[in-house]
C-alpha cells in the first residue's frame, strides 16, 4: 500500500500535468484564432480589427500566457503588465499601440465566443476592458483605472449573457447578434466587492445585488458583506472612489 506522502506527491504531479495540458490547449486555441485573423480570410469577419496582426499577436500571446498563470486574487492584470513592460516597453507608451492591442483582444475573444471557447473569451474580455481602462486613465485622463477593477474581475468570471453582451457592445459587426438571442435569458451575475464574501467566486445574481450609495462603485451580494467591507476598509476608500467618479462625470459634461 503506497504511503500517504507518495499518494500526495502523485496527486500534485497529476494536478500540475492537468494545468500544463490546459495551458497547452489554450495556447493552441489562441494561435488558431490569431492565425485566422492574420490570413484575413475574405469569408471571415475580423470584428473591427485592423492589420497588421503579427506584432500585436506576439504581445497578446505573451500577456495572456502570464495572465493565465495567476489566480484572480493574485492580480493577473498587474503581474502581466509588469512582465510585458519589460519585454514590450514601447507598447505601454503608445496610445495607438494600446488601442490596437485592445482591438485584437476583442477580435480574438469574439472568435472564441463563436467557436465555444468561453474560458479564453472571458480572459480576452477582461484584458480588453483593462486596456480600454488604461487608455482612458493614462492617455485620455478621463476615467480612472481604479473604477474598472471590479469590472475586469467580473468579466474574468462572467456568465455567457454578460460576456456576449460585452463583446456585442464593443465590436462594430453583427456577428454576435444571433448568439446574444441564445443567451439573453441567462441570469446576469455580478462580483461582490467584499474580499471575505463566502459565496462561490464572489458572484451573485446581479439584479439582487446591493451597491454603495456613496461611491456607486462597490457592489455586494448581501447586507452582511456590505457592512463587513465597510468595517474592513471601504470606509476609508469610499470617499476617494466617490471623488474619482464625480471628477469623471464632470469631465464628461465639459
Amino acid at each position: 500500500m503506497p504511503s500517504r506522502k507518495k499518494t500526495q506527491g502523485k496527486a500534485r504531479k497529476a494536478a500540475k500535468a492537468e494545468i500544463a495540458a490546459e495551458a497547452t490547449r489554450k495556447k493552441e486555441v489562441l494561435d488558431a484564432h490569431l492565425q485566422r485573423l492574420q490570413l484575413q480570410d475574405t469569408d471571415s469577419c475580423v470584428h473591427g480589427y485592423e492589420p497588421p496582426v503579427e506584432a500585436a499577436a506576439e504581445f497578446v500571446k505573451h500577456f495572456l500566457h502570464i495572465f493565465g498563470q495567476v489566480p484572480i486574487e493574485g492580480n493577473p492584470h498587474g503581474v502581466a503588465t509588469a512582465a510585458s513592460r519589460e519585454k514590450y516597453p514601447e507598447v505601454w507608451t503608445s496610445d495607438g499601440k494600446m488601442t490596437v492591442i485592445k482591438s485584437l483582444f476583442l477580435a480574438v475573444g469574439t472568435n472564441c465566443i463563436v467557436s465555444g471557447d468561453i474560458d479564453l473569451a472571458r480572459q480576452c474580455a477582461s484584458c480588453a476592458n483593462y486596456f480600454k481602462s488604461f487608455i482612458e486613465d493614462i492617455f485620455q485622463q478621463s476615467r480612472p483605472l481604479s473604477l474598472e477593477v471590479d469590472k475586469n474581475i467580473e468579466l474574468f468570471m462572467a456568465d455567457e449573457h454578460t460576456l456576449v453582451r460585452y463583446y456585442q457592445k464593443h465590436i462594430p459587426c453583427t456577428c454576435l447578434d444571433g448568439k446574444y438571442k441564445e443567451v439573453k435569458s441567462v441570469k446576469k451575475l455580478g462580483f461582490c466587492s467584499d474580499p471575505q464574501c463566502k459565496i462561490p467566486d464572489r458572484m451573485a445574481e446581479r439584479s439582487a445585488m446591493l451597491y454603495c450609495q456613496r461611491c456607486r462603485q462597490a457592489n455586494y451580494c448581501s447586507r452582511e458583506c456590505q457592512e463587513d467591507h465597510w468595517r474592513a476598509g471601504h470606509k476609508e476608500t469610499c470617499e476617494e472612489m466617490r471623488n474619482e467618479r464625480k471628477a469623471y462625470k464632470s469631465s464628461q459634461k465639459s
